[in-house]
């Protein structure tokens, strides 16, 4: 039915979960290409530095290789949409599983609304409620743009050419895990909607081999003076960035609906499978 771009990633390691997402792909009529992945772990430490520099992880936990495999890999399969000037394609990692309807929404999207970059079919551990502002009818679900929460997952996405380019202006380095580099937040470069309930749920194991991360090292004391220049740096910087969020969200949705607009809520269990 659909003749959107389908890449699937999936390491060479895990040959069971490409069989058993061709499997999938398969009784839904999904032609796809797989897209091997990057293992982070066989990456040497000079790669990993120049991947995720240590100077900007500083008073955090850096991310294991595995997390680095994945943004690397996601970050390649953006550059080739671009590469092949794709209008737009459907990501998909290997642990995902789909709805009945995903090829019917596949086809709708091949007209996705012009200002959609990203459209997100997944979140990972969703919130127990979900706020967000509908947008309109699509594909038999409803289109919608959360204000926040919305970035966690990367299991299941549409980005058209123009978000492509977008998400690789994002990530010259990895400073982040790809889904929070990547989707948060959206803003004015970046349109993300997602679509409720949501057609894609990320389960079991991950094969990247994410390693849980080590303690954080403790913080240096800092002078009273610091502190204080430092908390008001911070505060400055979010209001900032929620001044330039509201005003992403009234050139997207309109001033009305951005301001006034009902913030319904949803239960966790938006997946309709």
């Amino acid at each position: 039915m659909s003749s959107m771009p389908v890449f699937l990633l999936n390491l060479d390691s895990a040959p069971h979960r490409l069989a058993a997402m061709k499997e999938q792909l398969d009784a839904l009529g999904l032609a796809f290409e797989r897209f091997p992945a990057v293992a982070g772990k066989l990456l040497s430490a000079d790669e990993l530095e120049a991947v995720a520099p240590a100077r900007l992880w500083e008073g955090r936990r850096r991310r294991n290789p595995g997390e680095i495999g994945c943004f690397l890999s996601h970050r390649a399969i953006l550059e080739t949409i671009v590469t092949r000037n794709l209008p737009l394609a459907c990501i998909l990692e290997d642990d995902v599983r789909l709805s009945p309807d995903f090829a019917a929404i596949l086809d709708a999207a091949r007209h996705l609304p012009p200002q959609v970059d990203v459209l997100k079919l997944e979140i990972a551990l969703p919130r127990a409620k979900i706020p967000f502002i509908e947008v309109s009818a699509f594909a038999g679900r409803d289109l919608v743009f959360l204000p926040s929460g919305g970035w966690p997952g990367a299991a299941a996405y549409i980005v058209t050419q123009r978000g492509a380019k977008a998400l690789i202006a994002r990530m010259p380095v990895m400073i982040a895990a790809y889904d929070r580099q990547a989707f948060d937040p959206p803003a004015r470069d970046l349109a993300i909607l997602h679509l409720f309930p949501l057609p894609a749920v990320q389960e079991g194991e991950s094969e990247m081999g994410r390693a849980p991360n080590p303690p954080k090292a403790p913080k240096p004391l800092r002078p009273p003076a610091r502190m204080l220049r430092d908390a008001l740096g911070k505060g400055v910087r979010s209001v900032n960035k929620r001044a330039a969020q509201l005003r992403f969200q009234m050139s997207l949705l309109g001033a009305r609906k951005a301001l006034l607009g009902r913030r319904t809520r949803k239960r966790a269990d938006l997946v309709r499978i």
